[in-house]
């Protein structure tokens, strides 16, 4: 069970946030008329968690204990009590709570869209898994505008990486600064704004100082690395004949 800061009413409530406050089992729920004149559900929630209460200074967790004497229920209606022994018990051997039966099956019928659909997650799962370093490079690690992986790799201040020509490509003829004349007279120039290739943020002041993102440079090359070393060497296929045998004895 979680309990809210909100919740005014209840002593047990934290004076701020959410808080987890443990196991808790439902003993018995009824229905009373509430304040409003409407039908309310009401529950008795017994806590029987192995850890102690967070508003207690106890060593221990909970113990069982008889239920309490509730005024209310000589006014309520559909009252319902626990009788069979619960799935949550104390263990007296351990003094512990444990599951004492194993839950019991769902009664909700099987989808077969549902069904397919948890193949088709199973089995995108275990493909994503055993990407080779190739294709992690090419998805990690692709030009957004080459779709290749990335050689000398730049990245923008709005965290998009591009191939250091292809991002120069991109800005070919496109100056940061446009001067402008007027009647002859020379008028004071006026920033040009240039958008990344990917969002519409303005970059013309990073185009300025274009640098190499270093370390992610380094991250792509080891993993180049590792991409070389795991390849197979192909086998070697004998050219017309010539490396056969030629024992005729």
């Amino acid at each position: 069970m979680c309990r809210s800061h909100k919740e005014k009413r209840s002593s047990y409530a934290p004076e701020k946030g959410v808080r987890y406050d443990g196991v808790y089992r439902i003993e018995k729920c009824w229905r009373k008329v509430g304040i409003q004149g409407f039908k309310v559900c009401r529950y008795l929630f017994v806590r029987c968690d192995n850890e102690p209460a967070p508003w207690t200074s106890d060593e221990h967790g909970d113990r069982p204990r008889p239920l309490p004497a509730i005024s209310e229920l000589k006014k309520a209606t559909d009252i319902f009590e626990r009788k069979e022994s619960p799935l949550w018990d104390f263990d007296e051997e351990g003094s512990r709570w444990k599951w004492k039966k194993a839950p019991p099956p769902s009664k909700k019928p099987a989808n077969a869209a549902d069904l397919e659909e948890g193949k088709r997650t199973r089995k995108a799962i275990r493909h994503s898994r055993k990407l080779s370093t190739r294709e992690r490079l090419l998805k990690e690690f692709g030009c957004l505008i080459c779709q290749q992986v990335m050689s000398l790799p730049v990245t923008t201040p709005c965290a998009h990486n591009f191939c250091k020509s292809c991002f120069e490509a991109a800005f070919t003829g496109k100056t940061a600064i446009r001067e402008r004349n007027k009647g002859g007279r020379t008028l004071r120039s006026q920033k040009n704004i240039l958008n990344c290739p990917s969002c519409p943020t303005d970059i013309s002041d990073f185009l300025q100082d274009l640098q190499v993102n270093r370390e992610l440079m380094d991250v792509i090359e080891s993993l180049k690395q590792k991409s070389e070393e795991n390849e197979e060497p192909a086998e070697e296929e004998p050219m017309n004949g010539l490396e056969e045998s030629t024992d005729l004895g």
